[in-house]
């Protein structure tokens, strides 16, 4: 039976993640999280699972990597805006928690098939569209820079020893447990579950700028099941993929499938005007595919939920 670490464990894509490997597995799953964005009302739910445990730690307080066979890491701080101020704190979170891990990895002699969450904010403003994974870097923040500093660890690092990686660059995850009015950072969740919480609480949606940005939303289930198709191929590729829907929405487009109520309100920087993955890579290597549209999903969450009056 194969035994998996989970950092972030608690967040969104985590938790979902984890809920995706207990269906579709029979590995045992540590999972790790220190709350800075995820919340424990996400994983609850799993808690009496024999095949489940839960420590509230950081990645820097793992002691050991080796009694696992997969690591996915996924704890970080995912928030644009606030990295431009609150630096230092993004830098640990984003970099060296993870850095951390890899030097575990290199004291031990162990190397556990590692799956790094990271992002597609590293192109920017892409020249080439749809995207692929040899498009030119172009990180417009810190978030940004950040995980893609740590990609090149992973890349720089196995040079010299033998690490086992995949890194997965997604683009705009969407889905259940994708916004949480506890955090006071939420503003910086999926749109589609900002938009949605709006409508449940009958509010008008709020798009920043004049809402032609456009973005490729990718389901968090088809997300876990890219993490797993990168964990369980049988040769090493210490290669990077994009994880995305390939196709495009604008968030004018996006507002409209929800509400006819919404009110634009001023650009946020840093931001880039359009993503748009190329898959292809994935598809042909993991034999990874989206299976979930943006439209079906909303459809089916406007009929699930509750409308404030």
């Amino acid at each position: 039976m194969k035994r998996v670490l989970i950092t972030g464990v608690a967040g969104f894509i985590g938790s979902n993640l984890l809920d995706h490997l207990i269906a579709r597995t029979d590995w045992q799953i540590h999972g790790i999280d220190n709350f800075s964005t995820g919340s424990e009302d996400n994983i609850r739910h799993q808690f009496n699972n024999p095949r489940f445990k839960f420590e509230k730690k950081n990645c820097s307080d793992v002691s050991s990597l080796k009694e696992f066979d997969y690591v996915f890491h996924l704890a970080a701080l995912p928030r644009i805006q606030p990295s431009f101020d609150l630096i230092s704190e993004h830098v640990r979170a984003n970099l060296l928690e993870g850095v951390h891990l890899i030097e575990l990895m290199v004291k031990e002699n162990h190397y556990p098939r590692f799956v790094y969450s990271g992002s597609s904010a590293i192109y920017g403003n892409p020249a080439k569209i749809p995207t692929d994974e040899t498009a030119e870097i172009n990180c417009m923040n810190p978030y940004a820079f950040q995980k893609y500093e740590f990609e090149k660890y992973l890349e720089l690092i196995a040079t010299r020893y033998p690490l086992n990686y995949v890194t997965l660059r997604y683009f705009n995850p969407y889905g259940p447990r994708s916004f949480n009015p506890k955090n006071s950072f939420n503003a910086y969740s999926s749109v589609v579950g900002i938009f949605l919480n709006k409508w449940k609480e009958g509010k008008p949606l709020l798009i920043t700028g004049d809402g032609t940005q456009k973005r490729d939303f990718i389901h968090v289930y088809d997300v876990a099941e890219a993490n797993y198709c990168a964990a369980v191929y049988p040769e090493k590729l210490n290669d990077v993929f994009n994880v995305g829907h390939s196709s495009t929405h604008s968030i004018l487009d996006v507002a409209k499938m929800i509400s006819d109520k919404y009110e634009f309100i001023s650009k946020r920087e840093g931001e880039a005007e359009i993503t748009f993955a190329d898959i292809s890579k994935a598809k042909k290597v993991l034999c990874w595919g989206p299976a979930i549209s943006l439209e079906s999903y909303i459809t089916s969450a406007i009929k699930d939920i509750p409308v404030s009056k």
